[in-house]
């Protein structure tokens, strides 16, 4: 498809590599990251809800004396979910959900003291807000899901019962 394109025109469409090195390096992260969709463009929803949302996180978070940085970000997708939340637990929080990142979704300032409690403080997901998520050891966040109902229905995990053939 670039095949007649200029020489030019080419180069133009490539990563300046050299652009990289005006930037800080990377850090590690060693506090929660609550982001919060604010693209009121998208959808007035986000747009709206956003910046209730990360006012109710930051007081939430600063009266159970919790360092996390919260911010807006401009799109996390799946607007008709607003408001969306991904929070992410560093590798070295010490939860269940250590180095992952849950995204929820339909997400009211009503529920940010539970979605703290729950998911930044015990490391537990909320099920009814659960939009998706990811786990930096590449594990699946499904099974995070699967063994926390277990735990908390008292079972040893999910079984098949076998159906007699016919």
């Amino acid at each position: 498809m670039h095949d007649a394109l200029s020489e030019t025109q080419k180069s133009a469409l490539l990563r300046d590599d050299t652009h990289s090195l005006l930037l800080p390096p990377a850090l590690p992260i060693r506090f929660p990251v609550i982001l919060i969709c604010g693209h009121g463009a998208r959808d007035s929803r986000c747009g709206i809800l956003g910046p209730i949302l990360q006012s109710a996180f930051e007081k939430e978070l600063a009266k159970r004396g919790v360092h996390a940085d919260v911010a807006q970000i401009s799109h996390v997708g799946g607007h008709k979910f607003a408001g969306n939340v991904i929070v992410y637990t560093p590798p070295t929080w010490g939860n269940e959900l250590a180095g992952t990142g849950v995204w929820y979704g339909r997400v009211g300032p009503e529920h940010v003291e539970g979605l703290v409690e729950e998911t930044v403080v015990r490391g537990r997901i909320v099920l009814g807000m659960l939009r998706g998520g990811i786990m930096g050891d590449g594990g699946s966040l499904g099974r995070v899901v699967e063994a926390q109902a277990a735990k908390e229905n008292g079972e040893e995990g999910l079984r098949l019962k076998p159906r007699a053939r016919g």
